[in-house]
């Protein structure tokens, strides 16, 4: 039942209560201010000039993402419609549920399996250019090679092969990353004036170009899959898709996960948890689902409420937005004990049921299709360092500032000292490399 009181919050005057910049500017810092005055983790507010109700939650969440979800719509569209076309992202009811079973094909465990050599492939010619003499800017580092593996399964590329074209590639969804981000915050302004997001539309057209060539000369990854699939014969669907999957959003999310991980396992107090996992595959995946619950590479999400529906027992109208917070929901203490502490062991029952109090890629029928495809290319990743070196992160994590939109990442370079382990070295180097 609902709530008898109202929601906590105001949602103040058209324009002048606006408090966009506010919000953008530091996201999390916003809602644990509004969060404490309120006395709430669910508040209302105003965003972009509409009654926007904040969720941090955990059922809240739950309730946004699987229960009510069939009354809201996506609300990414203003941000990033323009730039990346009709997709996926973007479409709601059966067109979301049709265009997700057509895609599902993409990452079945064949697919999956099909992809590995070319993950193994890029994952191990990069590696052998880590220094260990020098400390690794890991976020970088990472997002380099989740780049490479991305271009390569998503539009049939070899990287190594094709340095020129790779990098044209990257420079333009850069330039689709900042046109993003330039989406102005003042309500009195609008995005078409931005030169930067100027920029990001001619960059689609190219990108939109380069797809199309691909395309037709690709013998490895999605576009060679694409063309056994009947029912996806619509080049405008197929092109936008591609051009999505091939952005800068997955491997900064990628980045931003690995990152913290070896930022946290890198911690002297936590060095005894690299050998625990070379050993036992199970810690492995208890400290990387703690991981992925302190620090999601999405800080939350949003969505626009079409019918009139009940989160945590307060009714939110239809016409409001929702801004889910994620990265609050991982720290309810209503649903974890000691809700800031890193402590892989709460994960010990590592079943479907226990799993699912994550959201790090969302949930129900909006969760992330490359879910699977994500985690085997950070397990790959994380597994092959594993194998011949221990790491030193040389940051805190407390110390490390945050860009929170539209992925986690860090300010400033982050970083860690690789070593090969002892017993790999007295190997020698060509036994290493084959690992």
């Amino acid at each position: 039942m609902a709530k008898n009181n109202k929601l906590p919050g105001y949602v103040g005057w058209p324009l002048v209560g606006d408090k966009s910049i506010e919000f953008y500017r530091d996201p999390i810092k916003f809602y644990h201010k509004y969060a404490e005055l309120y006395k709430s983790r669910i508040f209302v507010s105003r965003i972009l000039n509409k009654p926007t109700v904040f969720i941090g939650t955990h059922q809240g969440v739950r309730q946004v993402l699987i229960d009510c979800a069939d009354n809201m719509n996506m609300g990414y569209k203003f941000f990033m419609g323009d730039i990346y076309g009709d997709n996926i992202l973007f479409a709601n009811g059966e067109e979301a549920a049709g265009l997700r079973e057509a895609l599902s094909y993409l990452f079945t465990a064949e697919g999956l399996h099909s992809y590995q050599h070319v993950i193994d492939r890029i994952i191990n010619n990069e590696f052998k250019q880590l220094d260990e003499n020098d400390p690794v800017d890991v976020y970088s580092f990472f997002k380099d090679i989740a780049t490479q593996i991305c271009l390569s399964l998503f539009l049939g590329l070899d990287t190594n092969q094709s340095k020129d074209l790779t990098q044209q590639i990257t420079d333009l969804t850069t330039a689709q990353w900042h046109g993003i981000l330039s989406v102005p915050l003042n309500v009195h302004v609008t995005k078409y004036s931005s030169t930067s997001y100027s920029k990001a539309l001619d960059a689609k057209v190219k990108l939109i170009n380069i797809i199309k060539e691909q395309r037709s000369q690709a013998e490895i990854g999605f576009p060679v899959r694409l063309k056994e699939v009947p029912s996806l014969n619509n080049d405008v669907f197929i092109n936008n898709h591609l051009l999505l999957f091939s952005s800068a959003l997955i491997p900064k999310a990628i980045a931003s996960l690995l990152m913290s991980f070896f930022v946290v396992t890198g911690q002297p107090n936590n060095f005894d948890l690299q050998a625990g996992m070379f050993f036992d595959k199970n810690i492995e995946d208890r400290v990387l689902m703690e991981v992925q619950r302190l620090y999601p590479p999405f800080m939350g999400g949003r969505r626009l409420v079409r019918k009139e529906c009940v989160i945590d027992g307060y009714t939110i109208p239809e016409g409001y937005s929702i801004v889910f917070l994620t990265f609050a929901a991982h720290r309810d203490s209503g649903v974890y004990e000691e809700p800031n502490t890193f402590k892989p062991e709460r994960w010990l029952d590592n079943e479907v049921r226990t799993q699912n109090k994550l959201f790090t890629f969302g949930a129900g029928p909006r969760s992330c299709i490359g879910y699977h495809l994500v985690m085997n290319i950070i397990k790959t990743i994380i597994q092959r360092l594993m194998t011949q070196y221990t790491w030193k992160s040389l940051t805190e994590e407390s110390e490390i500032n945050h860009k929170w939109l539209p992925v986690v990442r860090p300010k400033m370079p982050v970083l860690i000292d690789f070593n090969t382990k002892v017993e790999i070295r007295h190997l020698g180097d060509k036994y290493a490399t084959t690992l």
